[in-house]
Parts: structure tokens; sequence; C-alpha cells
């Protein structure tokens, strides 16, 4: 081997290992309250231009936001390209969080006006019925004030995009009316920033083409939700397929345990150290997933299922080879994380920063808790119903 550690295993003290990775694990679940979302999961506007330039993504970024007014926009200058990421603009943003109340609202209006007349056709045969009588009581004053938050929701909206399409009114009790002024003013608003932002940006560049792809809140809120099955997706089949391997709960645990406090543990390393949360860093956080389930699996099969030496002595092995590899791939996305900062490719440096701060984190996840918890199992496979009993003996010392 190319390094040798002392067998951490044998000393009486291991069992405290595991209160370093569980402070991480606090740490990563405090800190992670500060992450910010990138344009790809919170909305904004990606574009590719056409063009060759000489500047440097440094250079280009300075000057679309000077020349935009907007902060930190995310460029990588390729030699035939410009692709672009700006935050959302504020005033489309309100606007749309004023449709996306708007449309709630027409969808309660139109519920409590099914409600309505379905009461209103049951008193045309049943006049005078008191039940139907409130009902329509009730679903009347519920229509009415859906359709005045309507009103105010679609006022506010034109108020918004009141700098890309001038002061606009809206007066109207006609709902269909009301749902298509909210539609065409958006739309019309968003096409003016559209050829706005095209229009300075070819002051700066001069290119040929281009594409434009606006990312909505709606959008971002499919995006986001996406993310989260797929990620849930993954921790169940992991999780189904470490049972079927070992059979028991304990093994499954540590595994699934391992893998999940790598990825806080990288959360909160991306809240110190700012890096968005986005397509590019979810893609980070899914392959730091994939390579703290093999550590995991190997610690497992290497003290479970073999039969040389003692379990400290094949624990101390798989920590050994472990250690080789994650050392190796450090080592390799450290490489790439430099490119990123260099080069300012902010895709490459989501990845790669995310991780990175996993992998340092695997290291004491794995061989401080997994194995400390795998080898605990290993010597008695009855372990932790018997640390139960032990702890309800000490409330109860009737119990045998």
């Amino acid at each position: 081997m190319a390094f040798s550690l002392p067998n951490i295993y044998k000393s009486r003290h291991s069992a405290y290992m595991i209160l370093i990775p569980l402070a991480l694990m606090l740490i990563g679940i405090y800190l992670s309250r500060g992450i910010v979302l990138d344009s790809s999961l919170s909305g904004g506007v990606s574009i590719i231009l056409q063009t060759n330039t000489t500047m440097s993504a440094q250079q280009a970024a300075g000057l679309i936001s000077s020349k935009l007014n907007v902060a930190n926009p995310g460029v990588v200058v390729s030699s035939r390209e410009v692709s672009i990421t700006l935050p959302k603009n504020s005033s489309l943003e309100n606007a749309e969080n004023y449709q996306l109340a708007f449309y709630s609202q027409r969808a309660n209006y139109s519920t409590a006006l099914v409600n309505l007349t379905n009461a209103q056709i049951g008193l045309r045969s049943n006049p005078g019925n008191g039940t139907l009588l409130n009902q329509e009581r009730i679903y009347s004053s519920l229509a009415n004030r859906s359709l005045a938050e309507m009103q105010g929701s679609a006022a506010a909206e034109l108020d918004a995009l009141r700098p890309f399409i001038g002061s606009q009114a809206v007066n109207s009790s006609d709902p269909a009316a009301l749902e298509n002024a909210v539609s065409l003013s958006y739309q019309n608003a968003s096409n003016v920033y559209k050829n706005m932002t095209i229009e300075k940006l070819h002051s700066i560049f001069g290119f040929s083409s281009y594409s434009y792809e606006q990312i909505t809140v709606l959008q971002s809120q499919y995006f986001i939700g996406k993310l989260k099955t797929i990620i849930f997706a993954a921790f169940i089949l992991i999780a189904i397929i470490v049972f079927i391997i070992f059979r028991s709960p304990i093994p499954s645990f540590a595994v699934i345990f391992g893998a999940a406090n790598d990825m806080v543990i990288a959360l909160g390393a991306m809240a110190i150290f700012k890096i968005p949360l986005g397509i590019a860093s979810v893609g980070g956080l899914l392959m730091l997933l994939g390579y703290s389930i093999d550590t995991d699996v190997l610690t497992a099969i290497r003290i479970l299922k073999r039969s040389e030496g003692t379990p400290e002595d094949r624990a101390y092995g798989s920590m050994m080879t472990g250690l080789t590899m994650t050392l190796t791939a450090i080592v390799s996305f450290a490489v790439l994380f430099s490119v990123s900062v260099i080069e300012y490719v902010p895709t490459y440096y989501e990845i790669a920063g995310v991780v990175l701060c996993g992998l340092v984190g695997d290291i004491f996840t794995t061989w401080f808790i997994n194995a400390n918890l795998i080898l605990m199992y290993a010597k008695d496979r009855h372990f932790m119903s018997n640390a139960i009993k032990k702890v309800l003996k000490l409330g109860n010392p009737k119990i045998p």
C-alpha cells in the first residue's frame, strides 16, 4: 500500500469516533438553511449566443452585469459560443407570483360557481329548502370574494409589469376577460424584456444567432419537485437492494445513513462556500450518493462476508482500500474544481465543489460511523436489541 495507518478499530475508544460525523451532520443541517438556488431551480433566463469572442468569462460577466444591471450572471465562453444564465428579473418574478395567485383564485371561483349552480338547480325542484338556501348564500359569497381577489391579483400583476408595458388597468367582472388580460400582459412584458436583453447583449458580443429560454416560477417548482422525487426514489431503491444483499436492517441502515450524512455535509459546505443548488449541483449530489454507497457496501461486504483475520483487521483493510479510492477521487475533482475556477465554468464549479466537500465528509462517515456499526453487528448480531434492553434495564432493574 502507498501509506499505512494504525488500526483504529482495535482501540478501546473507537466507538467515540462516531461523535465526529454526527457533529458534522448537525452542523450540515444547520448550515443548509443558507443554501441559495441558482436560476435553473429559482427561475431566470438561459441564453446561448453563437459568436466568436476573445473575452474571458470573467470579462464577459463583468460587462453583462454592468450593461444589464444584474448580479452574478453565469457565463461560459467557448470557441464558438457564449452561454449566459441571468437571474430572474424582479418585476417579472413579482408578476409571476401574482399570476400564480390569480390562477389559484380562479380555481376557487370555478369551484364555488359549480357548487352555487348545483344549489340553485336543487332549489328549483325543492324551493324553500333551508340547507340549499344556506349553500346558495355561502357559495355566492365565495364566488364574489374569489372574483374580487382575482381582480386584485390582476391589477397587482399589471402594476408589477409597468416597467415593460407602461401603466395599464383592467376593469372587468368577467373571469375569462381577466384571465386573458393576465396572460397577455405577462407575455407582452416578457417579450419586451427579451428584446431589451438581446439588444444589450448584441452591443457587447455582436453575435450572429442566439437561443433564449426563460424559466418561470412554475417551471422551477416543477424541476424542484422532480429532483426531490428522483433523490427519494434513489434512496428507496438503494435501501431495497442493500437489504436484499445483507438480509438485515443494520447493514442496510448503516449504508443508507452514510449516504444521507454525506449529502447533508455537502449541503452544509455548499452554504459555506456559496455554491448554489441547481441542476448541476444536484448532479454532483447524485454522483456523491453513488460513491458513498460504493464505499459503504465495500466495507460491509468485507467485514460480514469474508472470514480471513478478525473483524477489526477486515475493517482496517477495507479502510485502507477505501481511503486510497477516496483520496484519488479527491485529487481528480480538485483538479476539475481548479480548472472551473480559473476558466470560470459554473457547471464544473458546482459539480466539483459538491463532490469534493462530500468526499471529505465521506471519510469521516464511512470509517468512523459505518465501519463501527457494522463491526458491532459482526461481533453481536443482536447488538441493537441488546443495547435497547440495557437502556430499558437502567430505568427498570427488574427487566431480565
